[in-house]
């Protein structure tokens, strides 16, 4: 009986052949033409014969990878939307010759920044986005190529700095010429393949190549620095106010966590490459300001916030990373003031801020944005030394620079520094007789002082308001001042005449014209409901007074 003869293995062509269920002649031009032509079909057909991610798997497991052409197939792939075509391009970049895919990333990064240079199209290439992936999108690619490619070049291993300097140069070009259009997402995702490149490149870098790297992690950051931000004023504020948060069903919880999924990266990358939180304290710039505030366990004390107060400065003036700036100053501030002494913040740290941050309270588009800010100057002004405390809120109130709903705000501020001043053991200048000397003109008293404007103009400014809370001050002297440090009990007089008198003579007016109007379908009862608010606030001063003078 004779025995069989055992098969002989198939050869790689043979085993692409048997998967992929090619016909004999489809063989019979050289394997790289045929591979080529099957994924230009699978990227460019609208529906091919045989798919893309059919095609990346019978390479894989036919053995065929070092018939790929990459300086061929790498541009044709890049721009596919097709989940498989980061597999293929994965595996030349670990399979096929390093210098060859070296250079077709090289050639690509090329095209891509003359492109983004000349502005073509709205993605900087001008490819279709519903064809082609966007320039980002492309680049977080060509990186994560990068990664696997660079440590097999053997230049690796002999001069790792020379290696990279140029291509890190190259890529930060496009990097930077990608802010203007790149999405959040995917500035967060550019991040962390940057970051992932400093990981993956790492091991086996020298001290120069580690500083490149890290440079250019840096940069990337200072580039997609307002991708990074995932709520984390809201959840500083929280923390230090959390009698003051009202529960909401929307929530940042996805950004924020993407956002620390992409920081999560760089300081994996940054500690491999020998940085460390003490590293970036000695780094104050935007990148470092961003990586503390993002560090899980990081608390910037008073020393290291001075050490970055010209970044913290320079980013609320240019409306960069205001959320990480916010939640900085609540973290770190608000302790401060719940400390047993409460120590003060120096001239040179809080004049600064209090020039910014009355206007970003004010104007930012974000109501939540402007409420933090708001909160910010609370805190600074109460850390304060008292004389500066004083001259910087009679500059609030009075500056007509200030915008007008800041000045209404800090209405309320003048109140917490009262209150605080009248509780206070010792002098305090907001309980002496110098408070209604100086702020009660400016205070107690309308805008105009004869309110000689229309009730329509009135109401659409923001002077009820003001006044609303200008008398809640002075109602809440009158109560709370009881050994009259103030010398609020003598101001009945005065007080009567620059204020109440000419409110009330001109409520009355605007209370009968609203009374005549109330026939009319169109009048707006929220009118009489802001005018009931005024009455309701003159009456009880007025008998605040009168139990007084009684």
């Amino acid at each position: 009986m004779k025995s069989k003869m055992p098969h002989e293995p198939l050869s790689s062509p043979q085993k692409l052949r048997e998967i992929l269920s090619l016909q004999d002649d489809e063989l019979d031009e050289d394997l790289d033409v045929v591979l080529t032509s099957l994924i230009t079909s699978a990227v460019h057909d609208k529906d091919p014969r045989i798919h893309l991610d059919v095609v990346t798997d019978a390479v894989r497991q036919s053995g065929c990878t070092s018939s790929l052409e990459p300086l061929t197939i790498i541009p044709i792939v890049v721009k596919c939307p097709k989940e498989s075509a980061d597999a293929l391009i994965d595996l030349m970049a670990a399979e096929c010759s390093a210098k060859e895919v070296v250079m077709a990333i090289e050639e690509i990064i090329e095209t891509l920044d003359r492109h983004l240079q000349e502005d073509e199209g709205e993605e900087g290439t001008g490819d279709d986005e519903t064809s082609h992936l966007s320039s980002a999108k492309q680049l977080v690619r060509l990186i994560r190529a990068y990664t696997i490619t660079i440590p097999r070049l053997p230049k690796w291993k002999q001069s790792p700095a020379d290696l990279i300097e140029s291509r890190l140069a190259e890529l930060q070009s496009v990097i930077s010429l990608l802010a203007r259009d790149t999405t959040s997402e995917e500035g967060r995702n550019v991040v962390s393949i940057v970051s992932r490149l400093g990981l993956g490149l790492s091991d086996g870098a020298d001290a120069t190549s580690k500083d490149l790297l890290r440079k250019f992690i840096d940069a990337t950051i200072g580039v997609f620095v307002n991708a990074l931000s995932g709520g984390m004023a809201k959840k500083a504020f929280a923390m230090q106010f959390s009698r003051l948060v009202v529960p909401h069903p929307e929530s940042s919880t996805g950004a924020a966590a993407h956002s620390g999924d992409a920081l999560r990266d760089t300081w994996a990358a940054l500690q491999s490459l020998g940085y460390t939180v003490e590293s970036y304290e000695k780094l104050p710039a935007l990148p470092g300001l961003i990586l503390l505030a993002h560090h899980p366990t990081y608390t910037f004390s008073v020393d290291s916030l001075t050490s970055f107060y010209p970044t913290v400065l320079s980013s609320i003036q240019s409306n960069l990373a205001l959320d990480e700036v916010l939640s900085i100053l609540l973290s770190s501030l608000a302790p401060l003031r719940k400390a047993n002494p409460i120590p003060e913040l120096s001239t040179d740290l809080v004049a600064p801020l209090i020039s910014l941050l009355p206007h970003l309270a004010a104007n930012h588009p974000d109501p939540d944005i402007r409420h933090y800010t708001f909160r910010v100057v609370s805190l600074v002004l109460g850390l304060s030394p008292a004389p500066l405390r004083f001259r910087l809120l009679q500059e609030l109130l009075s500056d007509e620079d200030v915008p007008g709903h800041m000045r209404v705000a800090a209405v309320g501020l003048l109140k917490e520094a009262v209150l605080e001043g009248l509780v206070a053991k010792g002098k305090n200048l907001f309980a002496s007789r110098l408070l209604l000397s100086t702020f009660g003109p400016i205070v107690l008293r309308p805008q105009p002082p004869d309110l000689s404007v229309s009730l329509d103009d009135f109401l659409d400014s923001p002077e009820p308001l003001r006044l609303i809370e200008c008398l809640g001050l002075y109602y809440v002297l009158l109560m709370r001042d009881t050994e009259d440090r103030t010398g609020v009990r003598d101001s009945a007089v005065s007080v009567q005449s620059s204020l109440l008198r000419p409110l009330r003579t001109r409520m009355k007016a605007w209370n009968a014209e609203l009374a005549a109007q109330e026939d009319r379908s169109d009048v707006d009862h929220d009118i009489a409901m802001q005018l009931g608010i005024l009455n309701m606030w003159l009456d009880r001063v007025q008998e605040a007074i009168d139990s007084i003078s009684a």
